[in-house]
């Protein structure tokens, strides 16, 4: 439900941004609002808390989007989140504007994890080879995974390619169970 109602918020906002040309200046908005939220989490709590009026959490909100500098659609934005109370949301809703904002500038998005430190070139490599296949600028991010043994894991949107040793040795347990191998 959650994923929906966020999904809903980022598309309304991306549009409007792409008709103001704007969207990506609207992306880094709201990821400063998230920054805002996320390093003041008693912030989040008071905007929530229905024993604070209305009235009073629109004005502390409008403050926020002041402070911060925000564009008037994105500061209304914040405020209707607030007045329907899925300010809770805030977070799911920029991650789906990224995607969204990915979407148009061609971009995609992919993790790695491996159990020991990659070198520069092999990720550089990695990157090249999914742009090549994709025809997008591929961000990669990297994670330490110590638990995998060896491999690598590549996720990209939802999709997940597990060469780990951890999976194979793990999928080769069951076949032995089974009687198979």
């Amino acid at each position: 439900m959650k994923s929906s109602v966020a999904k809903r918020f980022a598309k309304a906002i991306i549009e409007i941004g792409q008709e103001e040309k704007a969207y990506e200046a609207y992306g880094k908005e709201l990821r400063s609002v998230l920054a805002v939220f996320k390093g003041s989490p008693d912030l989040m709590k008071v905007l929530l808390n229905p024993m604070h009026k209305l009235e009073e959490r629109k004005s502390l909100m409008e403050k926020v989007s002041a402070s911060i500098g925000l564009s008037k659609h994105v500061a209304k934005l914040m405020t209707i989140l607030v007045e329907t109370r899925n300010i809770r949301f805030l977070e799911e809703v920029v991650e789906a504007y990224s995607r969204l904002e990915d979407g148009l500038a061609g971009r995609l998005r992919a993790s790695i994890e491996a159990p020991m430190e990659l070198p520069g070139p092999l990720t550089d490599e990695i990157k090249t080879k999914l742009s090549g296949l994709t025809g997008k600028e591929v961000i990669l991010t990297y994670r330490h995974n110590p638990s995998l043994l060896g491999g690598l894991v590549l996720r990209i949107d939802n999709t997940i390619l597990d060469g780990s040793l951890k999976t194979q040795l793990e999928l080769m347990r069951e076949k032995i169970i089974e009687g198979v191998v």
